[in-house]
């Protein structure tokens, strides 16, 4: 039986900067990898030498999404809707902002996918969106809400063809024990842990998972630089750039070469650890 892998997720880059070494993995294992990008990323900012695609960032950042897609070697998708921000930003009362959707109309999006694409496994964001993110947490809701309907065929039954029910649903996730590392150290050093980012909008007090409800650890270490050169295509985001290219390339893999996820369904208790999506 062919493999096959959905990942569902809010925004052009998510693909690359969150699970980019997983799917790139089983793409070159031969799964067949397919990444549904729900928004077109209007509501960004552009980062730093960018400023002159701010005002036409969607199509920009689209064509960068098609770039990151090939070098991962997956086939894309997209649902359509236009970018949230954060809370209290003023691009979520667009009418066509993704959180401001139909959320029925648009988990029938994703039963249609799961139908036709047949894939034994279902990737998306979790519950908290990983910071809390709109887009990110719709996302969780229409794919969890999808998963569970895209087997029976009194759920939305025109949509694709004969239902299929996926063996197993994963979310992306994170341990919290490094991050409570890094805020420690940040207020040794006078930092805010609770404004990060770009927009000082990203409270670190309030990301990550215990170690024990993280599931599933998948090493891409040997596709290491697939991630980073997907990750570079988005330039218009900061083409992956962070703290951790201060580190020799080596150090990097040792600390950064394995992704984690929590195990959805079917559900596993605290502790449980797989290395392989398909075992």
């Amino acid at each position: 039986m062919q493999r096959a892998l959905l990942a569902v997720l809010a925004h052009p880059d998510d693909e690359s900067y969150g699970p980019g070494g997983t799917l790139a993995r089983y793409a070159a294992e031969g799964v067949q990898v397919h990444v549904a990008i729900a928004t077109d990323g209007a509501a960004g900012t552009a980062a730093k030498g960018y400023e002159a695609v701010q005002a036409e960032l969607a199509p920009h950042r689209s064509k960068e999404l098609e770039r990151a897609a090939a070098v991962l070697g997956v086939t894309l998708h997209r649902l359509g809707y236009r970018d949230s921000g954060m809370p209290g930003n003023p691009a979520n009362d667009h009418p066509q902002a993704f959180i401001q959707a139909d959320e029925q109309t648009a988990t029938g999006q994703v039963v249609r996918l799961i139908r036709e694409i047949r894939p034994q496994v279902v990737m998306t964001h979790d519950e908290t969106g990983g910071y809390f993110h709109p887009d990110h947490i719709m996302c969780w809701k229409i794919t969890t809400a999808a998963f569970l309907a895209a087997g029976r065929a009194d759920q939305y039954p025109d949509k694709g063809p004969a239902p299929f029910q996926p063996q197993r649903l994963y979310y992306t996730a994170f341990s919290n024990r490094w991050l409570k590392v890094i805020i420690t150290l940040m207020r040794l050093r006078g930092q805010d842990p609770t404004r990060v980012g770009r927009n000082q909008d990203i409270d670190f007090t309030r990301l990550g998972l215990p170690p024990g409800k993280i599931h599933a650890y998948i090493d891409y270490r040997k596709y290491w630089d697939v991630k980073a050169r997907a990750s570079a295509e988005h330039g218009s985001q900061g083409g992956g750039a962070g703290f951790s290219r201060l580190l020799p390339s080596f150090f990097q893999k040792l600390l950064f070469g394995v992704e984690t996820f929590q195990r959805a369904y079917p559900p596993v208790p605290d502790g449980f650890r797989e290395k392989d999506f398909f075992s």
